[in-house]
């Protein structure tokens, strides 16, 4: 997600505040690793290192959300799944509010 671009370009704008990191079920957790690296790099690049920085890794079945401000990462421990979408597209909602509210 990003600052809407100027009418007649296609690159986006900084700032950008969320990163999906798709991984296979049994390589979940290698996903946090790179999402967290993209996360650091997105932080850089917007030069705003008090901005929030908003991370998925999903596999398609689970998904788990994360925040980079500043220094400190935290990661959401609770998966959110396929199975329950209200309580997922809720929890993906919620993060694009936030990114909203910091544009």
């Amino acid at each position: 997600m990003a600052k809407r671009s100027p009418p007649g370009t296609v690159v986006f704008d900084k700032p950008y505040f969320i990163l999906v990191e798709a991984k296979k079920e049994s390589a979940f957790d290698e996903g946090w690793g790179q999402c967290l690296a993209e996360m650091i790099a997105v932080q850089r690049l917007n030069n705003e290192p008090e901005q929030t920085i908003f991370g998925m890794v999903s596999n398609g079945a689970m998904w788990q959300f994360g925040k980079l401000k500043l220094e400190m990462f935290t990661q959401n421990k609770f998966f959110y799944t396929i199975q329950d979408l209200e309580r997922l597209f809720a929890a993906v909602n919620y993060v694009f509010k936030q990114c909203e509210l910091q544009l």
